[in-house]
């Protein structure tokens, strides 16, 4: 329920739960080397177009950054007789405006660097700013755009100014000078927002608590879906709704038991919150023994689960800038009002400490085993390979006594 089918699989009357897949990695260390294959997927890499942007000293030292890869199939046509490909490439950034310096923002702050121009390969490179803001905090746009539109969409308009990017290499750089300077305009909340943590002590059970916020004046649906590891045994007769084993607002859930080491846990539940409450999702687990094989390295930080995925469909487009479903670029975003508005949110991670066994204890056997072997070794080695000499203590032997000596020793 969670995820539905997106491009032509959706003009599809046939059954396609048995081909989705799903998977998630919890956790994966910042490095540049997932931002340069990211680069080498488009036409002009990172030699010119908005890719030229992306320096990873920059994006790395933002509050936040995300990129992805989405592929699709979507139709060529209306009746959807030709299928064609399509891949669509984002990146998400958000800055301090602290770290920054100022309110006043440009390319070369963000970036580092100026724009060098569009991919000469690329239809179209258009730069949007969204300007709705003007009204309460006034700021110029330097250089003026191209163009104005205004977007009407789910009860909300928004101001968008346009600029036409060409393929000339000329340097461009773009950016806003505030009128009033260190005045951040407040917004208005998202109708919808979560929490997620953990709970329990100990090395027995524990639980995973996940907080849904209703922040609008009508109720709103939404699946909340949980994928834990096999090492994570969730139970279904734990599961509580606001404290309560049997909830009205639980519309329907589904629930596929793991397989240790073999498959995860799967739980969907369709939940109608009400209007300006928040509703408490919680479920109990249990801690497993792994073999010592199964622990990741620096077993003692912790284990990190996957996020919970949140599909909501928003009554409301305000703070909304997702694309519609059969939409590819953003310029489908524009007056695009609709009943409904699709949202797949992921919570925040979590960590848990699995019991965990003294991997030290095999170090300290070593480097045991080996002291008393070279301890042993040693002397017994001298012992089989050296012989014992016993020289005379006292003064050095005269010339006539080593000659006598030597005689001695041939008479031998």
């Amino acid at each position: 329920m969670a995820l539905w089918p997106t491009g032509a699989v959706q003009h599809s009357n046939k059954n396609i739960s048995s081909q989705m897949r799903y998977a998630s990695l919890p956790r994966e260390i910042v490095c540049t080397e997932n931002l340069t294959p990211w680069k080498k997927l488009l036409p002009c890499e990172s030699s010119c177009g908005f890719s030229a942007l992306l320096n990873s000293r920059m994006i790395h030292n933002t509050n936040y950054h995300s990129i992805g890869v989405n592929f699709r199939k979507v139709c060529a046509n209306k009746d959807c007789s030709e299928i064609k490909f399509e891949i669509k490439q984002t990146v998400a950034l958000v800055y301090d405006y602290k770290i920054i310096g100022s309110i006043d923002w440009s390319f070369k702050k963000l970036f580092g660097q100026g724009l060098p121009g569009a991919c000469p390969l690329a239809s179209s490179s258009k730069v949007y700013v969204d300007t709705t803001t003007n009204d309460t905090q006034p700021f110029k746009l330097v250089p003026p755009p191209d163009s104005m539109i205004l977007s009407q969409r789910g009860g909300s308009d928004t101001n968008i100014a346009v600029y036409n990017i060409k393929a000339n290499r000329q340097m461009i750089n773009i950016g806003a000078k505030n009128e009033v300077t260190n005045k951040l305009t407040v917004t208005v909340p998202p109708p919808l927002h979560f929490n997620r943590y953990v709970l329990g002590y100990g090395k027995e059970f524990g639980g995973i608590v996940t907080e849904l916020t209703n922040n609008f004046w009508t109720p709103i649906n939404v699946v909340l879906m949980e994928n834990a590891p096999w090492w994570l045994p969730i139970q279904l007769s734990s599961l509580r709704i606001n404290g309560e084993a049997e909830s009205d607002l639980v519309i329907s859930q589904f629930y596929s038991p793991g397989r240790s080491r073999q498959k995860p846990y799967h739980l969907e539940l369709l939940l109608k919150l009400p209007p300006r409450s928040t509703t408490t999702i919680t479920i109990d687990f249990e801690f497993v023994f792994l073999k010592w094989q199964e622990y990741p390295p620096d077993a003692n930080h912790g284990f990190y689960i996957g996020s919970a995925l949140i599909s909501a469909n928003l009554p409301t487009a305000r703070n909304y800038t997702s694309l519609p479903i059969t939409g590819s670029t953003f310029s489908s975003v524009f007056n695009a009002s609709k009943p409904w508005y699709p949202a797949v949110l992921r919570t925040n991670g979590a960590m848990v400490s699995l019991p965990t066994p003294d991997f030290s204890m095999p170090y300290n056997v070593i480097c045991l085993a080996c002291t008393v072997v070279a301890l042993a070794f040693g002397p017994l080695h001298n012992i089989c390979t050296k012989e014992l000499v016993l020289k005379p203590n006292g003064k050095p032997l005269s010339f006539t006594q080593k000659i006598l000596n030597l005689f001695k020793k041939k008479k031998d």
